[in-house]
């Protein structure tokens, strides 16, 4: 007697949303392992247990999906940034918040944190203008707290607002290598 093949059920098709959602996450986990300009449409398709014209699909060349990635990353730490920076707080407190968090996330987030980290250093010119424009969004955000915070001390000099939330964003990037270099906690929070 023939054995029975059991049938593999099929699981239930996603809303192109959530599938597209699905595919940025595998696509982001790729990115971090391979770089900017090494993942590729079939190695995201099999990190989501999908096919590849799946993928080609919804990201149709190599430009679309690393766009898309490199959206969703700044979107990510743009988010991150607006939600700490929209407390009502003392700006040193939430400055320092800002800057904890951007370091942790090389440990709640890393496949994000990777590719920021490869994105800022990466020149060429089809991602450099992107990665500008996504650090002019945090700078404007960290600036806003500046300028909050001078005018609540009384302090009407805010020409600088921008130059000095750049200087307080850089030392981040030195937070972040300093976590994935495994230096002790205390010397990072220090």
């Amino acid at each position: 007697m023939p054995k029975a093949i059991a049938k593999r059920r099929r699981a239930c098709p996603l809303e192109r949303p959530e599938r597209r959602a699905l595919l940025l996450k595998s696509a982001v986990r790729v990115f971090a392992r391979r770089g900017i300009g090494g993942a590729r449409h079939s190695e995201i398709a099999r990190e989501a247990k999908v096919s590849v014209p799946t993928v080609f699909f919804y990201f149709p060349t190599c430009e679309a999906l690393v766009s898309a990635v490199l959206e969703e990353v700044a979107r990510f730490f743009t988010d991150m940034a607006e939600t700490i920076h929209g407390k009502h707080r003392p700006a040193p407190e939430i400055i320092l918040e800002h800057t904890r968090a951007f370091a942790d996330a090389v440990a709640t987030h890393p496949d994000y944190t990777r590719v920021l980290l490869e994105w800022s250093t990466a020149l060429r010119d089809e991602v450099w203008p992107l990665y500008l424009q996504f650090q002019e969004k945090v700078i404007a955000t960290i600036a806003r707290t500046i300028r909050r915070w001078r005018m609540e001390m009384g302090s009407q000099c805010d020409h600088y607002a921008e130059d000095d939330a750049r200087v307080i964003a850089a030392p981040g990037y030195v937070l972040v290598q300093m976590k994935v270099a495994n230096l002790p906690g205390s010397r990072i929070e220090r």
